[in-house]
């Protein structure tokens, strides 16, 4: 059998399930854990839904997120652990202590990056998010899928792939959201809660990062600071960047894109993005991250500017490498 294939059964002949996503959650992790733990539960399965974090706006708004528990379970005796959109073990944060308790870890993934931690696998980085999975699944477990499921998997593969305008966004994704329209998912009432349901705080956010973007490495580069000061001055959250980092390669020219956060004292996180060549998943690899081939990141300690002229130096040599 296929990890395909014997997941599906789990699925099918399971009873009890713990559905888990990563930390510093995104629309693919709760789209594909919302749409797989309704789909589990109309067909008579007990499942648990956990998220490390709260789940902020706009996301919260998504059918089922208030199911959403932050408290791992008193006790076990679940039948698998679904671990849905992470990469490696670490990124679970403080939950990958409870994969112990569970009968079968699954791990559910589109990241090629680090070691696959579950008892069964099924990572496949040809497909455009872990809500094309979760999708192949439910249809090969016979499980049933109504409008509120169809729309949470709409919502993870259309924020994963930048309302289908990233290089990820192949046939078999565009198929499958049309499959998912004609099952009662609106693209526009998706997008106008998912994608465009911003904030006045969110959007002076945005200004201020914009102020700071700057070029380098002759204009084939360019970067975006977000400083703690900004989140506390503008009263937002870390979600509220959720997809900043496309604003650098918007600029003309520029092939590499970078957004670098604070998330801590001397703790920042970086995310990258390529327009057309450029590997950034091999480039974070060599700070430890991962991620795809035009979208990845990694984290980092130090300073703003200390992290900013270490990405920078690191990454003009990999630019004059031709890193591919």
């Amino acid at each position: 059998m296929s990890p395909s294939d014997e997941i599906a059964s789990v699925l099918a002949q399971g009873k009890r399930f713990l559905l888990v996503t990563h930390k510093d959650p995104d629309g693919d992790g709760i789209g594909s854990m919302l749409a797989l733990g309704r789909s589990l539960t109309h067909a008579g399965k007990d499942v648990l839904l956990l998220a490390q974090d709260p789940i902020h706006p706009p996301l919260n708004s998504l059918k089922g997120a208030h199911r959403i528990a932050q408290a791992p379970p008193a006790r076990g005796n679940f039948d698998a652990l679904l671990a849905l959109d992470c990469a490696e073990r670490s990124r679970l944060g403080e939950f990958a202590h409870i994969m112990k308790d569970c009968g079968l870890v699954i791990d559910i993934d589109h990241h090629l990056m680090g070691e696959p931690f579950g008892d069964l696998n099924l990572i496949d980085p040809e497909c455009s998010s872990t809500g094309e999975l979760v999708f192949r699944l439910i249809e090969e477990a016979g499980l049933p899928m109504d409008s509120d499921v169809a729309g949470n998997i709409f919502a993870a593969i259309q924020t994963d792939t930048g309302s289908f305008r990233y290089s990820n966004t192949t046939p078999e994704a565009l198929r499958i959201a049309a499959t998912l329209m004609e099952r009662g998912a609106d693209p526009w009432e998706i997008s106008n809660k998912v994608m465009h349901g911003h904030s006045l705080a969110r959007l002076k956010l945005l200004e201020m990062a914009l102020s700071t973007v700057e070029l380098h490495h002759g204009g084939k580069i360019s970067t975006m600071i977000l400083s703690r000061e900004m989140f506390e001055e503008t009263g937002t959250l870390q979600s509220d960047s959720e997809r900043f980092v496309d604003y650098p390669r918007f600029i003309r020219g520029v092939e590499l894109g970078a957004l670098i956060r604070e998330t801590g004292q001397y703790d920042c996180k970086i995310s990258l993005r390529s327009n057309r060549w450029l590997n950034v998943a091999s480039l974070a690899s060599r700070f430890g991250g991962g991620g795809h081939a035009r979208a990845a990141g990694f984290e980092a300690q130090g300073s703003l500017e200390d992290v900013k002229e270490n990405f920078l130096m690191e990454a003009g040599r990999f630019f004059d490498g031709k890193g591919g």
